[in-house]
């Protein structure tokens, strides 16, 4: 047994009242959800926290990259890092190495 739907279903002005509170509704929790996620968006608390989260994630790749390169160099660093040390302390070593000299060349006063 088959059933014929009437090609335009017969809507009275209640039913048309009803289907309209309910789309309203409905579109107003939908706004509301989006400004809702949208003032958590706009939060500037929110938005310092993504900032930092995003800062940190750069800084902790810029870490590991600059550490791979120091593994790679590491010789060249060393000998950069003696060369400086030693340009720095230059002048306290030669003072220290003439003061080891005058006293190795004084003779002993006798008294």
């Amino acid at each position: 047994m088959t059933t014929i739907l009437p090609e335009e279903p017969v809507v009275t002005d209640r039913d048309s009242v009803i289907l309209s509170n309910a789309e309203r509704r409905y579109l107003r929790r939908k706004f509301k959800g989006s400004l809702a996620v949208t003032r958590d968006v706009l939060n500037p608390r929110n938005q310092l926290r993504r900032l930092v989260g995003r800062q940190t994630i750069q800084a902790k790749k810029l870490a590991d990259e600059t550490m791979q390169i120091a593994k790679n160099n590491a010789p060249m660093i060393g000998v950069i890092g003696v060369s400086a040390f030693l340009i720095a302390t230059r002048g306290p070593i030669s003072r220290w190495i003439s003061k080891l000299r005058q006293s190795k060349t004084k003779t002993p006063s006798s008294k």
